[in-house]
C-alpha cells in the first residue's frame, strides 16, 4: 500500500507538504533525525579535515554526526538568554578549516539567523539548520528551517510533530534535493 514504507504517495506527499510548510521548495523524508544530519553534511561535501560549528547545548547527534562525516566539531558556547548558539561565539571560532556551522533552535527558540546568514555568507560557510525541536517556530516571521542551505527536522516521539521515528532535510537548492 505504501502507506508505511520508504517510497510512495504518503511519503511524497509528507515530503510536499512539511517543506512547502517551513517556506522550501524540497524535502527528503529519512529515519530519523541523526540521519538528517548525516546526510545533510554528506550532501554539502563536508568530510576529513573539515570544521564544523555547533553549540556546547545541544543533542549528542549534532556533533556525533559531524565526526561520522570524517570533520571536526567545533564547539561554542550558547546565548545566555535563548540557549541557542552566540554569533559571537561563533565568529571566534572561525578558521580556515571552517566549512559549515550548524545552529540548534533549542526546546522551539529560534537562534538569531540574521547574524547566523551574515557569517556565513561574509566567510563563504554552509549553514545546516537543526530545527528537531522546532517545527513551525518563525524567526522575524519566516520559519526556522527556511534560512540554511539544509535545514534537518526528526519525528521522534517526543517531538512536536511525531511519525513515531522519522526525520527530514528540508532545502530550497534542486541540486542538493536531488
Amino acid at each position: 500500500s505504501t502507506w508505511i514504507s520508504s517510497s510512495g504517495k504518503y511519503i511524497n506527499q509528507f515530503e510536499e507538504n512539511f517543506s512547502a510548510f517551513c517556506q522550501v521548495n524540497y524535502g527528503v523524508a529519512v529515519s530519523n533525525g541523526t540521519v538528517a544530519l548525516h546526510l545533510a553534511l554528506v550532501a554539502l561535501g563536508i568530510c576529513d579535515g573539515d570544521e564544523v560549528i555547533v553549540p556546547d547545548l545541544t543533542f549528542a547527534a549534532t556533533a556525533n554526526t559531524v565526526i561520522h562525516a570524517g570533520a571536526t566539531p567545533v564547539i561554542v558556547d550558547i546565548e545566555k538568554d535563548s540557549w541557542c548558539i552566540d554569533p559571537v561565539e561563533i565568529e571566534k571560532a572561525l578558521s580556515p578549516k571552517t566549512k559549515a556551522i550548524i545552529p540548534v533552535h533549542l526546546y522551539g527558540q529560534p537562534c538569531d539567523m540574521d547574524s547566523i546568514m551574515q557569517i556565513a555568507k561574509k566567510y563563504n560557510l554552509f549553514v545546516i539548520e537543526d530545527c528537531a525541536e522546532a517545527h513551525g517556530a518563525e524567526y522575524n516571521g519566516q520559519k526556522v528551517g527556511s534560512f540554511g542551505d539544509i535545514s534537518c527536522f526528526s519525528f521522534y516521539g517526543n517531538k512536536i510533530i511525531t511519525t513515531g521515528e522519522g526525520g527530514m532535510c528540508i532545502t530550497r537548492s534542486k541540486i542538493l534535493y536531488e
